[in-house]
């Protein structure tokens, strides 16, 4: 298979979107370290007998990515563990609230760049040093290193109720462009997906009202929602070695609507 003995790390791996980009990079033969917050806990082994795996195979840790302490702690325990060369990192952790501007309280707009811009950050810097140190290590040719952010079409057009969000996803497409650019020479490329909403059970709570359903797709052009399984296969095409050429570009997964 094409990632067999990689390793692919997911931070919100037992997401929506993570969880079904894991299982499809796992049936591409990757190994898998699932990143979940603490206050996920309780979902993580009914996650893990979801793959029906050995532990060997697909592992979870414990790390709240705005940590530099935590993510430092994972990634230590990840590379303990050394189950595959580390290859692979998906950043597929968000957070959303919708409020007006004038009334985002400071403590909000910190959660949204904290989670959404500064945990990318956190966690490519501890995979990049990561992958360096295996490549530097190993003695025969190194697989590629790809790092795959998840944003959104809020870095590209303004959303009402949206401000932080917008500006926290922004922030990832400049971080993404400048880590393509320095981590580029070390094997390393970085790129960006950008759905619309997706249809997980998270966005079945926030799009499931028809009427608000139906205002919002009246402005799509497709006139559909995205699926996890959509986001998994750009994943997909994005890690092989064939995709080295691909770094610090951004995929738009919106039906279009950001193309009006």
């Amino acid at each position: 298979m094409a990632l067999s003995s990689r390793l692919a790390i997911v931070a919100g791996g037992i997401g929506g979107i993570g969880s079904v980009t894991a299982k499809a990079l796992r049936s591409s033969g990757a190994k898998l370290a699932l990143l979940y917050a603490p206050f996920e806990a309780a979902r993580v082994q009914p996650a893990l007998e979801g793959y029906g795996l050995t532990s060997n195979d697909v592992k979870a840790y414990e790390c709240d990515i705005t940590s530099s302490d935590s993510v430092n702690n994972a990634f230590a325990a990840i590379a303990k563990d050394d189950v595959a060369f580390p290859s692979i990192l998906v950043n597929a952790a968000g957070y959303i609230n919708l409020s007006r501007m004038e009334d985002t309280t400071s403590e909000d707009m910190l959660k949204h760049y904290m989670v959404n811009l500064h945990g990318p950050a956190l966690t490519s810097q501890a995979f990049a040093k990561m992958y360096m140190a295996a490549k530097g290590k190993s003695a025969s040719s190194a697989p590629s290193g790809r790092i795959v952010h998840i944003a959104s079409q809020a870095a590209h057009v303004a959303l009402q109720d949206h401000g932080a969000y917008c500006a926290s996803k922004a922030g990832l497409l400049g971080l993404t462009r400048c880590q393509a650019s320095e981590w580029g020479p070390h094997g390393i490329t970085a790129n960006t997906i950008s759905p619309g909403p997706v249809w997980t059970e998270l966005g079945k709570k926030a799009w499931g009202d028809e009427k608000v359903k139906a205002a919002y797709l009246a402005s799509v052009p497709t006139g559909t929602l995205a699926e996890p399984e959509e986001v998994a296969r750009i994943v997909e095409f994005l890690v092989p070695d064939q995709a080295r050429n691909i770094n610090g570009a951004d995929f738009r997964l919106d039906g279009g609507f950001t193309a009006r």
